[in-house]
């Protein structure tokens, strides 16, 4: 985050949310940045979205920062038997039970059985999927609902994919390349991509 912005902005943090940060950074865990989570939350805020699907749970970090600042609920989907029951653990801890239901599966193979459409679908997990995971999950949204997608830089390897240097980074930077191509081209939907943390992306599903 830019250092002017960052000594001017009042941080979002709880206990549970500073242990999970600390957390992420000795497991390696990945997750959203900083100004990505914040700018999501005042999007969140501005929408008035009351119901939130997130591809990707990882420890719990986002779903815990959006059900603890704002007022919407998360159904947040992890397939890695660890990392939910890290995220339950912190859920609890947090007292964010009522707010947030973790399901252990495969994204590629859940389908949603809620009546109501989620005002907002985030997407953040297996980048090589988020093509994927969009044509599965999108008709889920309502119409003027949103989807974010996070990662779309790769750390800046997108930009500059002669940086990658091994075969499956190249290939993965080539799929996140062709996603956001995908998403800017996408019938339906009214995309922008930011510079936002590692690279986010709003779109809009037309009404």
């Amino acid at each position: 985050m830019n250092d002017y912005f960052a000594q001017k902005n009042k941080p979002k943090t709880t206990q549970v949310i500073d242990e999970i940060l600390a957390l992420a950074k000795e497991l390696g865990t990945p997750i959203i940045q900083e100004d990505a989570i914040h700018f999501m939350i005042q999007l969140i805020k501005i929408a008035k979205a009351k119901r939130v699907l997130e591809i990707g749970t990882a420890i719990g970090y986002s779903a815990i920062m959006i059900a603890s600042f704002t007022p919407a609920t998360v159904l947040t989907l992890e397939r890695d038997s660890q990392s939910v029951a890290l995220a339950k653990e912190h859920i609890k801890k947090a007292n964010l039970d009522s707010r947030i239901q973790v399901i252990e599966t495969d994204a590629n193979e859940y389908t949603p059985t809620e009546e109501e459409p989620f005002d907002l679908l985030f997407i953040d997990a297996a980048k090589a999927s988020y093509e994927r995971f969009f044509e599965r999950f999108s008709p889920f949204v309502k119409p003027g609902g949103i989807i974010v997608a996070d990662n779309l830089l790769f750390h800046g390897l997108v930009e500059h994919p002669e940086d990658a240097h091994t075969k499956g980074t190249k290939s993965l930077v080539r799929k996140i390349d062709d996603f956001n191509d995908y998403l800017t081209s996408k019938d339906g939907f009214d995309t922008y991509l930011y510079a936002i943390g590692d690279g986010l992306s709003i779109s809009i599903k037309k009404e």
